[in-house]
C-alpha cells in the first residue's frame, strides 16, 4: 500500500449532489463566540450506519480527548481503533485498521490534523480513484462551514446507486478547528493564607537584690519584636 501525504486536497464529487449533501450531514455542530473544534474516527450512511465515534468537540478552547474502536452492526465496515483530540483551535484524529465491505476498501492509517484553520491528511491504504463499479475512495476532502470552522476527511468513500444517487457514505478520520474569539483558557486565582503574630514579650525583672539596703528596682526596657508569617 501507498503513502500519500496531502496539505490541501480538493473534493470529488462521484454521484451528483449526494457527497455534498452526505457531508454536511457528518459536519459537527458549532456555536457561535467560541472555538468550533471537533474529531471523530469514522461515521457511515447507508445500509451499514455507522454513528459518528470516538467522537469529541470543544467550544471553550479545553483539550479533549477520546479513544476506541466502531463497527457496523453488521460489521462490513470497521476500524481497529481511533484516537481524536480536540480544543484550543486545533484537532487531529488517528485511525488504524479500517475495512470496508470485505476488504474492497481498507487502510492500515489515517492521520488528519488542523490548526488554526490549516489542514493535513496522511493515509496509507486503497489508492484513491474508482473501486469496482460502484466504489469511489477520495483523499483530503476539505470543507468550510458557515461559520468558519474548516473540516478535512483523510479518506471518503461513496458508494453510488442506481439512477446517480449515493447510497452510503464512510468518512474515515475527520478533524474540525477554527479559532473563536473566546480566548485562552486561564486558571483560576489561587489562595493566599495570611497570618500575622498575635503575642509579643511583655515580662519585666521585678525581683529586688537581698541584703543591705534595698535599691530601687531596675526599670526593664524590653525590646517589641513583630514576626510576619506568611504562607
Amino acid at each position: 500500500m501507498k503513502r500519500h501525504p496531502l496539505v490541501v486536497a480538493s473534493m470529488v464529487v462521484a454521484a451528483g449532489g449526494g457527497v455534498a449533501a452526505a457531508m454536511l450531514a457528518t459536519s459537527p455542530a458549532t456555536a457561535a463566540g467560541g472555538y468550533h473544534d471537533a474529531a471523530y474516527g469514522i461515521s457511515a450512511s447507508g445500509a451499514a450506519p455507522i454513528a459518528a465515534r470516538p467522537s469529541v468537540s470543544s467550544t471553550d478552547g479545553r483539550e479533549r480527548s477520546a479513544s476506541g474502536s466502531a463497527s457496523s452492526s453488521d460489521s462490513t465496515v470497521t476500524i481497529g481503533s481511533a484516537t481524536v483530540r480536540a480544543g484550543g483551535g486545533k484537532a487531529t484524529a488517528t485511525v488504524t485498521g479500517f475495512t470496508a465491505f470485505g476488504g474492497l476498501v481498507t487502510a492500515s492509517s489515517v492521520t488528519v490534523t488542523c490548526k488554526d484553520g490549516a489542514v493535513t491528511a496522511n493515509v496509507s491504504g486503497t489508492p484513491a480513484g474508482s473501486v469496482g463499479k460502484k466504489a469511489t475512495v477520495t483523499y483530503g476532502v476539505k470543507s468550510t462551514g458557515s461559520d468558519g470552522a474548516t473540516t478535512i476527511i483523510g479518506m471518503r468513500v461513496t458508494i453510488a446507486a442506481s439512477a446517480g444517487t449515493t447510497a452510503a457514505v464512510i468518512n474515515v478520520g475527520s478533524a474540525t478547528c477554527a479559532k473563536g474569539s473566546g480566548g485562552t483558557p486561564t486558571p483560576t486565582s489561587s489562595k493566599t493564607p495570611t497570618k500575622s503574630p498575635t503575642k509579643n514579650p511583655t515580662k519585666n525583672p521585678t525581683q529586688a537584690p537581698t541584703g543591705g539596703a534595698t535599691p530601687s528596682a531596675p526599670t526593664a526596657n524590653p525590646k517589641n519584636t513583630h514576626v510576619g508569617v506568611t504562607g
